[in-house]
């Protein structure tokens, strides 16, 4: 889970939600992270991602699940976004930033791996790569 509350209101909807309000270390004594950062990571081992993203999923609290990159495309507010677009068959992120007057488009499929590494050697100087010498 990705938690950010920084501010009180935020933070204080959190550590209700999570179910620590009783029990957890004051967050502005900054010597008490530790106990804090412990309390918060052992309450979330309880449940799964799942069960946290429902008691989280309509809160102002400031968390969201940690999505994969197969996830993510589905998740309801990224497709509703348009966070990520369909190119030659492969999902991938959708340039960023967007701007209005100027739209980013994604002109090409990714690259497969390794497979600009002599231009990428040549254009960094770097031509020990390209000749097969290791030094």
């Amino acid at each position: 889970m990705a938690v950010g509350p920084l501010e009180r209101k935020f933070y204080a909807e959190f550590i209700e939600l999570l179910g620590i309000a009783d029990r957890a270390p004051a967050r502005d004594d900054f010597d008490s992270w530790a106990a804090l950062r412990a309390a918060i990571a052992d309450r979330f081992k309880e449940r799964t991602r799942e069960e946290w993203t429902a008691v989280f999923g309509a809160s102002d609290a400031c968390v969201a699940p940690v999505l994969s990159l197969r996830e993510a495309p589905a998740h309801p507010q990224l497709a509703a976004r348009s966070t990520f677009v369909d190119h030659g068959g492969i999902t991938q992120p959708a340039p960023a930033p967007r701007f209005s007057a100027t739209p980013g488009a994604v002109r090409r499929a990714p690259a497969r791996p390794g497979a600009d590494t002599d231009e990428v050697a040549r254009d960094w100087g770097v031509t020990s790569l390209i000749e097969g010498n290791p030094s």
